[in-house]
């Protein structure tokens, strides 16, 4: 199954093993050890020393080489393949890889699935292929994108098989370029097998598209077209192809927050092409949508409905239109600035609180949009609604890539104070709605007191955590915020702390779980003690329970909250909650009671209350605070040289942005930047910020004064989107599959091509999808700009011709149905696809999606051929070699260290024989050196005797007793010459007999 080879990686380290002949060469002359068996051994293990460690040098590799197979199956998902070929793909899959998968030597098998993007289904795995029609992976399936799906498969290959992908598709292919990267595949050795999907041959109807002009004036009349198609099917037969198709095609013009039907006519649609024409009047302006459909009156005679309708968009010029967004229960606070801008020709649409906008072509007839003191969330306990994140995020979206005004009117219901801080509108204003910079911050304090009992478990528990991270974004850094969760026990899930550190403060409520009784009175406590400990201006508690809890003397601590000016609004989830308990507690504690039923309202909630916390932001002075003028501006120029006192404004920072332009300040309080208007260029859009109201409660003096209808005039038309249309620039849009083609023709005031110039393209998509580019000039007076549609739906596009200038506006509607509209027959790509070869390998095949089972059975060629190059997998072993080379070193010096032998081995086999051991004959080497000793010693005595005479002589000689073993005089007897003076081992004796004299004379004293 498996072969082996070795590869070098660096080959002309190889020249190095010409040094092995020199260490033969020097060997043989230096070497020592005796004994041509050694020499040899001594001389082999240095050769395969120098040999291993030239091959790591070299760095040699393991190469396996395997006859392994990887197939994966590249499912096509979009909405071309209809379900019930979708079916059986997935059914031809699971059948041919269970049919055909070898389980020796082992094959694997995966399946991805595509459509714009890519996804693995299953990755590669050598067991049967359990595959379903109701696959798990979520894709994008109105695009086709085929050269993502191959480069996931290679991505996903296992490296120890050949591999081959088999491709099922129609081959209609909206994104991406597969042919080439199939070429390139199969010169990596990839095999690919192509299985094509094709439909019944049927007749389609499609809507090309509707043309609106892009631009237009009011009670101008415009011409509207409706491009129909009737494309016959192949196999219709020749009279049926002649007939036409009857249905109804049907119009409908949506704007100005009203859907009217314009055309709804039945027709005859003749096989080929028709263009529908009528002619539309609109007397308001503001953007409007056409939508074309086109439905036939019998079943069957349309392959798609997905391509049987189409949109347009027209946007119909006006003299300025102006949306104010009020609160819904004061819808009639502005009356007075209403009245005033219709005065001067605007037109004004007031919307309350809870009938917002939905989506961005809702915003694109109105050239600016007024926030009226109203807050992020508004309403009471019989109902609240609040702007979605979606929705402030389509307001800063209609003034930075639109051009659109943005003002906020303040009150106390705005800015800081009306919950709109940490938002994406405010990144659209020129202020931060929270102070920074003052040196005494009057804050304030939330307490969530929160249930998270088992009876808490699933949506309610999600949505708690929800509301508690809602109510901390409306928090300023400086406030404090807390959290403390019961159930049968009380914790301190989130301590009184500054909302400064909000990721941690998020963590920990992410991590609240449902589980346990219900014991709210110690949380309240415990709450209520972290409160009155903390230094803020205001003290608010939310709780939130959907249970019973024990009967405790809740009615003391809510006055002892109460008293310690603690305000206490309580939330019951559900008709569970002791209901009676907690409006009490609300009552007492001078909050409010809400009862929600869904656990979505409390996020609305949270949001609702934590407006209290910002209070402090609102700053009031009976006596008046006086405006100081910092700069020129246009929207003060021609006004009175005085303004009036005003006695209140909500508190806000300025921006630290060059852009930002503050030419009203406030003098109180004193310490910190007190704006009362803040003016900035947002994108390509205006936004303006009145920290006072507009006449209400804290400038009620200011209506009579002389200058304050063309003060807010003046703001209004600064911010506002210039309306002025400039005949000299033609935008048109072209939209091929998901790209869209954007040309801009520009002409000078003479009627000349405009030149050199630097348009910009701004834009806004599906999902507040940002839209930027730059145009390229093409032609004289021509520019030309690309941008990539990712999701289908409406464009609006805001083409700027020069720096500063009023751009011009266009709404284009993408719809991604190239599939349908595409009719080409795509086989012969598949076919050359399938007809590429790898190297060393055979060209694919192109099988039938539609064989019987038993036509299955009988096929030659499956997926599962080993007609590819085998799979190699390369494993360095330099390090093996290096291990191996310390160990061959220590024998080598074991070799040249230690005397070898083998005689032990007789004596082992004598012993487990059980035979006697013999004496061991030694050899005559060894008996020459005992010969030698036994005359050395000899002579040392002889030495040793005539020293001791000459030395002391009343001494007795000593006896030097000597072994008494017989031993054979060798045949050569080395003389030792002696020298006349003692030797060196006579003066270390005579010395150390002294020693010993001394020691006994010594005794001998002691005794006496």
């Amino acid at each position: 199954m498996f072969d082996y080879e070795f590869s070098i990686e660096r080959p002309w380290f190889l020249l190095l093993l010409l040094i092995i002949p020199i260490l033969w060469s020097v060997s043989w002359k230096s070497l020592t050890i005796g004994g041509r068996w050694r020499w040899s051994l001594a001389t082999a293990l240095r050769t395969l020393l120098c040999f291993l460690v030239i091959l790591a040098l070299a760095e040699v590799e393991l190469v396996r080489k395997t006859d392994r197979l990887s197939v994966i199956y590249l499912i096509d998902r979009s909405l071309s393949i209809p379900p019930d070929r979708l079916d059986e793909v997935v059914e031809y899959v699971r059948s041919t890889a269970n049919t055909f998968r070898k389980p020796s030597p082992d094959d694997r098998v995966g399946v991805i699935t595509f459509g714009g993007d890519a996804a693995i289904e299953i990755p590669p795995w050598s067991s049967d292929l359990y595959l379903r029609s109701q696959f798990e992976t979520q894709i994008d399936r109105q695009q086709t994108n085929l050269e993502a799906a191959m480069k996931l498969a290679q991505a996903a290959f296992p490296i120890d098989a050949a591999k081959r992908v088999v491709i099922v598709t129609d081959g209609k292919e909206t994104l991406g370029n597969a042919m080439q990267l199939a070429q390139a595949m199969t010169q990596s050795g990839i095999g690919i097998d192509v299985v094509p999907v094709s439909t019944i041959a049927r007749g389609e109807i499609t809507v090309e598209k509707i043309t609106t002009p892009s631009t237009t004036r009011e009670k101008t009349p415009f011409p509207v077209q409706v491009v129909l198609k009737n494309e016959p099917g192949a196999l219709w037969d020749r009279e049926g192809m002649k007939k036409p198709v009857s249905g109804n095609i049907r119009v409908i013009r949506s704007g100005g927050g009203r859907d009217t039907v314009v055309v709804d006519q039945q027709i005859e649609l003749e096989p080929g092409t028709r263009v529908f024409a009528f002619q539309d009047e609109l007397p308001d302006g503001g953007f409007y949508t056409y939508d074309a459909a086109f439905t036939p009156d019998q079943r069957g005679m349309d392959g798609f409905t997905q391509n049987n309708s189409a949109s347009s968009f027209t946007h119909i010029e006006s003299s300025g239109h102006v949306l104010l967004i009020v609160d819904a229960a004061r819808p009639n606070e502005f009356d007075e600035l209403v009245a005033m801008l219709k005065r001067n020709d605007l037109k004004v649409t007031v919307q309350p609180s809870d009938q917002l906008f939905t989506n961005l072509s809702d915003l694109q007839p109105y050239d600016l949009v007024i926030l009226g003191n109203v807050a992020r969330s508004t309403g009471d306990t019989n109902g609240i609604t609040a702007f979605s994140d979606a929705q402030m995020q389509i307001l800063a979206d209609n003034t930075r890539d639109l051009g659109a005004g943005l003002i906020m009117l303040g009150g106390p219901d705005s800015f800081g104070a009306g919950g709109w801080a940490n938002t994406p509108l405010e990144e659209a204003m020129p202020l931060d709605f929270q102070i920074k910079d003052a040196k005494v911050v009057p804050v304030g304090a939330l307490m969530l007191v929160m249930d998270k009992s088992g009876s808490m478990a699933g949506e309610k528990i999600h949505w708690c955590k929800a509301a508690a991270r809602e109510a901390l974004r409306a928090l300023g850094s400086r406030d404090f915020i807390g959290v403390t969760s019961f159930d049968s026990i009380t914790q301190r899930t989130v301590p009184l702390q500054r909302a400064e550190n909000r990721q941690f403060v998020q963590q920990m409520i992410s991590r609240l779980a449902a589980d346990g009784g219900t014991d709210m009175f110690p949380a309240m406590e415990d709450g209520f003690r972290q409160l009155e400990a903390a230094d803020a201006a205001v003290k608010h508690m939310i709780v939130l329970t959907d249970g019973q809890t024990p009967a405790a003397d809740f009615a003391r601590l809510a006055k002892q909250i109460s008293d310690r000016g603690i305000t206490v609004t309580t939330v019951a989830v559900g008709q569970d909650a002791d209901v009676r308990l907690l409006n009490q507690i609300a009552a007492i504690g001078r909050g409010k009671f809400y009862q929600v039923t869904s656990p979505k309202a409390i996020p609305r909630i949270f949001m609702q209350e934590a407006r209290r916390v910002a209070r402090p932001l609102i700053f009031e002075k009976e006596g008046g605070i006086q405006p100081s003028l910092a700069s020129e501006h246009e929207i003060l120029k021609g006004l009175p040289s005085g303004f009036l006192p005003l006695s209140g404004y909500v508190m806000s920072t300025p921006k630290d942005s060059p852009l930002v332009d503050v030419p009203l300040m406030l003098p109180e309080p004193v310490g910190q930047s007190n704006a009362l208007l803040a003016t900035w260029q947002y994108g390509i859009g205006r936004s303006v910020c009145w920290t006072s109201d507009a006449g209400q409660r804290w400038t009620t003096n200011w209506t009579s004064w002389d200058g304050y209808e063309k003060l807010f005039l003046q703001m209004v038309r600064w911010t506002m989107r210039n309306t002025d249309n400039d005949s000299n620039y033609i935008v048109a849009t072209e939209i091929h599959g998901s790209k869209v083609k954007v040309t801009l023709n520009a002409l000078d005031d003479e009627g000349n091509f405009m030149n050199f110039a630097s348009p910009q393209l701004h834009g806004v998509g599906p999902q507040s999808g940002t839209i930027d580019g730059t145009f390229k000039q093409v032609a004289p007076g021509r520019y030309v700009a690309e941008f990539e549609a990712a999701k289908s739906g409406p464009h609006f596009l805001a083409v700027a011709p020069t720096p500063g200038q009023t751009p011009v506006r266009i709404g284009i509607n993408v719809q991604n149905t190239q599939e349908f509209r595409d009719q080409t027959d795509h086989l012969p790509m598949l076919q050359r696809m399938a007809a590429l070869s790898p190297p060393g390998g055979k060209s694919g095949e192109i099988f039938n999606i539609d064989m019987t089972p038993e036509q299955l059975a009988t096929i030659e060629a499956t997926p599962f051929r080993h007609d590819l190059p085998k799979a190699s997998s390369q494993r360095p072993i330099w390090y093996l070699i290096l291990v191996g080379t310390a160990c061959l070193f220590l024998i080598d010096i074991a070799n040249r260290r230690v005397l070898w032998g083998f005689a032990w081995t007789r004596t082992l086999w004598n012993r487990m024989t059980h035979r006697p051991i013999e004496e061991a004959a030694q050899p005559k080497s060894l008996e020459r050196l005992k010969a030698q000793k036994q005359s050395l010693n000899r002579q040392w005595d002889e030495e040793f005797a005539s020293d001791t005479t000459r030395t002391t002589p009343t001494e007795s000689t000593a006896e030097i007793v000597t072994s008494d073993t017989s031993v054979d005089t060798p045949r050569d007897n080395p003389s030792l010459e002696t020298s006349e003076e003692p030797g060196y081992l006579n003066r270390l004796l005579h010395a150390k007999r002294q020693a010993r004299q001394v020691d006994d004379s010594d005794r001998n004293d002691h005794r006496n």
